[in-house]
């Protein structure tokens, strides 16, 4: 899995990139949305470091696949964990994590395993014990 400085534009894009694959398809809805998110230019997520960085977490998640099958790949919790800790300023966190609610309700279907992935960041940047309850208010409020 190739490593990011923490906070780093990549690091940040790898996040935004999950967000959007996690359901197994990336839709125009998503890119859509995240283009939204103003905070993006301040951390300096540009076109190019996101399409390199969702290049290369696509790369890197087919490699530690422990389990592929009819192209489904499982994400190991613990790897999702060390990804989602990558984001350590509090603020990004929070801006981070309401891009990622807009992504995974832009295209109007909520996934399981969209629902799994915002709740697992809840619970890894708020401690969150709970976090399905956060992220059920937070998507019946938008």
């Amino acid at each position: 899995m190739h490593t990011y400085p923490a906070n780093s534009p990549e690091a940040v894009s790898r996040i935004l990139a999950l967000a959007m694959i996690v359901d197994g398809h990336v839709s125009p809805s998503e890119v859509h949305a995240m283009h939204r998110a103003s905070f993006l230019e301040q951390v300096k997520v540009d076109d190019e470091t996101f399409d390199r960085t969702l290049r290369e977490l696509c790369e890197d998640l087919l490699d530690a696949a422990a389990n592929c099958r009819a192209g489904v790949v499982e994400i190991d919790p613990t790897l999702l964990d060390e990804l989602l800790l990558d984001i350590r300023d509090p603020l990004l966190q929070i801006c981070l994590w309401k891009t990622m609610v807009d992504i995974v309700q832009a295209d109007g279907h909520l996934d399981g395993r969209e629902t799994t992935l915002v709740r697992r960041a809840a619970r890894a940047w708020f401690g969150q014990d709970r976090s399905e309850d956060s992220f059920t208010t937070a998507a019946l409020t938008t």
